[in-house]
């Protein structure tokens, strides 16, 4: 029996490559045995129209794009109840999940790495109303996703998110928080949080050391305000994948937290998923273990 996929691509993320691969990708399925089922994305977000019309011939989900095309296809796939497994082939600017979970930034390995057809188990985090599938961050180095321009990004990759972060340096503005788990709560001024699912993040490897996306546990890393010298050090040794015994750095493991703002700082409304815009604070975020399916390398 042919296994029916609903492919949804992406044309405007990262350099627009995607666009050259499309007759391989086409013909790489049908010639093992997929009918595909394409839906191209006319504009920023509007994946929830290409899975309107899923049927139960439908065997799995494919997009084409980065973190945020792939983080809004599962925010969809949440809120619909859809339980296909999902594949990614990573053609954004940022693509860190997918690299996480072994997708080559060769969009053809990547194609031949999904019609193996490995299925994985993987878990997913919700904050607030929304889902996330790599990281949820706040505060002002975290935003350097969203202030670093588009063009820089897609020419420089993660080298653009580095040099954007140290020019920011001497304007950031730690933010007043306080930050509870279910075996703690912490509160002081922070320079920024990330809550991992997985290792990575900004195009940089094993920033969350200890993290996984099976484990049942988030990775939280908090960066406590300190001066310039220290917080250019810790921000070189995190991405760097460097050992995270410091001073400035919280590290904790667990399966919920709650982060709220204390005061009336405005600088920071909401947090940031998967390198998309997320939700304003307070935050209540819950890890859903093994709640998706995925494609994996």
């Amino acid at each position: 029996m042919t296994k029916k996929v609903k492919f949804i691509y992406n044309p405007a993320a990262g350099d627009r490559s995607v666009i050259r691969y499309l007759d391989n990708f086409f013909e790489k399925f049908q010639s093992a045995g997929f009918k595909l089922d394409v839906y191209r994305s006319m504009e920023e977000g509007d994946f929830r129209n290409g899975l309107d019309d899923l049927s139960e011939d439908h065997k799995a989900i494919i997009i084409a794009g980065g973190d945020g095309s792939a983080s809004n296809v599962i925010n969809i796939m949440q809120q619909k109840n859809i339980e296909l497994p999902l594949g990614i082939i990573p053609t954004g600017t940022a693509n860190d999940f997918a690299s996480y979970i072994g997708m080559s930034e060769n969009i053809e390995r990547s194609i031949d790495t999904i019609l193996k057809w490995k299925i994985k188990e993987v878990d997913i985090g919700r904050v607030n109303d929304r889902f996330f599938l790599n990281v949820c961050a706040g505060g002002v180095i975290s935003n350097i996703a969203h202030r670093t321009e588009t063009e820089m990004k897609n020419r420089l990759g993660k080298v653009a998110y580095y040099l954007y972060g140290l020019k920011e340096l001497t304007n950031i503005k730690p933010m007043a928080l306080k930050i509870t788990s279910s075996q703690r709560e912490i509160s002081g001024e922070f320079l920024a949080f990330f809550i991992f699912n997985s290792k990575d993040a900004g195009g940089f490897k094993n920033i969350a050391q200890f993290a996984s996306i099976d484990d049942g546990l988030f990775d939280l890393i908090a960066i406590k305000s300190a001066n310039i010298i220290k917080i250019s050090s810790v921000i070189a040794d995190l991405l760097q994948g460097k050992n995270i015994n410091n001073d400035n750095i919280i590290y904790i493991q667990d399966e919920y937290f709650k982060i709220e703002k204390i005061g009336d700082d405005r600088a920071i409304e909401h947090c940031d998923i998967d390198g998309e815009k997320g939700p304003r604070f307070p935050l209540e975020i819950q890890l859903l273990p093994k709640a998706h399916k995925i494609i994996s390398g």
